[in-house]
């Protein structure tokens, strides 16, 4: 593997690298220990002179910029965020807390088996961690809920981990952003579509827990055109499997419009809502929908002149009309024979 740091390496005077931690995209991730504090941290690292895309370099900054700004347990600290400049090269580094533990994926291919009621628990921690991201201002979407980015400790509790994909509303909506992030098998419809919304995240730990359950990625499980079909691979109570099936629909509308209102079903706060009706536009249909902030607009077309059974419906009148013009002006014309 190649690293930007050799385990003993001291960066910025201060971190003593332990171990690599992870290796992707957004750059390698280190264990290291702060020889400040005292203290195991993660330590991000991006290279400029590795990167090919400059994208890569904005959703860098911008989950540092928004893990700054978050304070949840299940969330690892924020500690810092500086540059090295070099001869050759420039690196980025972001410096979190360290959540020591393993994530879902490691544990699930060490044959680890959750119980129905640890996976409940653990969809009810993720969750909660949800609720506090979107309740934010803007509301903030992590868009790669996956195995591999939920860290379990010993005693159960679960961190939410790398932010590199994540995106607030605001940016999506105002700038249109549609950059396609995200993990496949995890990744919600709408997110192959550059988009994301609250329900998004709701789809990614949806799937992640089929995966605790069955020990496979959504993408290996049985399919009916875009819905997931678990119930041939696993066995479930009735109102869990209702409530899973509800986090997975494929159309974002459909599923549970935030985390808030998911958890307090998972937990029997409150039953499961009636599931919403969607409508297919028929492909030749001329019938437009026009939606504002408050009100929508629903223009039906003239049906005149659309089809031909409708063509010459309409025409009937103009044919009517040119055979009675005819007769008259061959009546007058008979009429002035007649006089001369």
């Amino acid at each position: 593997m190649n690293t930007l740091h050799n385990c003993g390496d001291v960066i910025a005077g201060r971190y003593q690298i332990r171990h690599v931690l992870g290796h992707g995209g957004m750059g390698i991730t280190y264990a290291a220990f702060d020889l400040q504090t005292n203290q195991l941290v993660a330590i991000k690292v991006l290279s400029l002179h590795r990167i090919k895309d400059w994208k890569v370099l904005e959703l860098f900054e911008r989950e540092a910029k928004i893990l700054a700004n978050l304070n949840h347990p299940g969330i690892p600290q924020y500690l810092n965020y500086f540059e090295i400049e070099t001869d050759g090269d420039r690196a980025f580094y972001l410096v979190q807390e360290l959540a020591v533990g393993q994530s879902l994926f490691e544990l699930v291919n060490q044959d680890w088996k959750p119980s129905v009621d640890q996976v409940q628990a653990i969809a009810a921690q993720v969750l909660e961690i949800l609720v506090y991201l979107q309740q934010l201002t803007p509301p903030v979407i992590h868009r790669d809920i996956k195995p591999q980015n939920l860290i379990r400790q010993e005693n159960g509790q679960i961190f939410l981990v790398d932010f590199g994909a994540v995106q607030d509303t605001y940016h999506n909506t105002v700038t249109g952003g549609s950059t396609v992030v995200g993990t496949f098998g995890y990744m919600a419809p709408e997110q192959f579509r550059g988009q994301a919304v609250l329900s998004t995240d709701l789809y990614g730990l949806g799937t992640t827990l089929l995966f605790l359950l069955t020990g496979k990625s959504s993408a290996d499980l049985p399919h009916h055109q875009l819905t997931i079909d678990f119930h041939s691979v696993v066995q479930l109570p009735k109102r869990f499997a209702a409530w899973l099936e509800r986090m997975i629909e494929p159309i974002s509308t459909v599923r549970f419009p935030s985390a808030s209102e998911a958890l307090v079903v998972l937990q029997g706060k409150q039953p499961l809502p009636p599931r919403a009706t969607t409508y297919k536009k028929p492909k030749q249909s001329k019938i437009q929908l026009i939606t504002t902030t408050d009100k929508m607009i629903v223009d039906i077309p003239s049906s005149l002149l659309n089809s031909p059974q409708s063509l010459w419906l309409g025409l009937s009148p103009m044919f009517g009309c040119v055979f009675i013009f005819w007769i008259v002006n061959a009546f007058i014309v008979e009429v002035l024979e007649t006089q001369i």
